[in-house]
């Protein structure tokens, strides 16, 4: 992870796309945070968008907006999509690889002309935004399948950063429990500690959902151990 760190503060520095590859929870929008954090764009717009979650219908207008009286039930004074709103700054695409065929194609055609049409528009708006995607999809054999177009898949994959599975770095569990054990004991109000036995215990889990079910893990320990966690407490937790 000191390695990945030190490749995230580097690319931070250019303007260029990057797909962050990782399963689900190991801390994909921790790592969109850090580069945005640290780029030149830092104090401009950062707007956060999970492709997943977006109804197909309306996918079109909540990327690029509507003019007024663009389709039934529009706002009377048009909308702003994603690409205006994050205008000079990072868009975040969460789960990239769930955008449809047809979207994909047009994300592709904003990246290569900076401009789009709104829904109902006549006039291309002019968009100047980096562009960081994260998934937990292979998207390599997608594109071979053909589900994913490889124009944009290299357009987005500028430089590629893969974050490990806490399985395969479980040298990082014990300070990861150290530092929600702080956290989540203080917004808790609950003073908690953790004894060896229990640390050394969940280091052997193998933690399918990763970072954050490690997380949700030590908040439950906190809530129900009174105060103190013990080996029996990680282990009833587990069961």
């Amino acid at each position: 992870m000191e390695k990945v760190l030190e490749d995230l503060l580097k690319v931070s520095k250019y303007d260029c796309n990057v797909i962050i590859f990782g399963d689900t929870g190991v801390g994909k929008e921790k790592v969109a945070n850090i580069i945005q954090k640290n780029s030149e764009r830092k104090m401009q717009p950062f707007i956060k968008i999970n492709c997943g979650a977006i109804s197909p219908n309306l996918i079109e207008s909540e990327f690029f907006g509507y003019e007024r009286g663009a389709f039934t039930g529009a706002n009377a004074n048009g909308k702003k999509g994603y690409f205006e709103i994050a205008n000079n700054g990072v868009m975040f695409l969460d789960e990239v690889g769930e955008l449809p065929l047809d979207m994909q194609a047009k994300l592709l055609r904003v990246i290569q002309d900076g401009e789009f049409y709104r829904v109902g528009g006549t006039q291309p708006v002019k968009t100047n935004v980096r562009i960081i995607s994260a998934t937990n999809r292979n998207l390599e054999e997608m594109v071979e399948e053909g589900t994913f177009r490889r124009d944009l898949y290299y357009r987005l994959n500028v430089v590629p950063i893969r974050i490990p599975k806490l399985s395969n770095r479980p040298e990082d569990i014990k300070p990861l429990i150290k530092n929600f054990l702080k956290i989540y004991s203080g917004k808790f109000g609950i003073s908690c500690s953790i004894d060896d036995s229990a640390i050394e215990y969940l280091e052997q889990r193998p933690w399918p959902g990763n970072i954050r079910e490690l997380e949700n893990t030590i908040q439950r320990l906190i809530i129900s151990s009174n105060g103190d966690i013990t080996l029996v407490d990680a282990i009833k937790e587990m069961e």
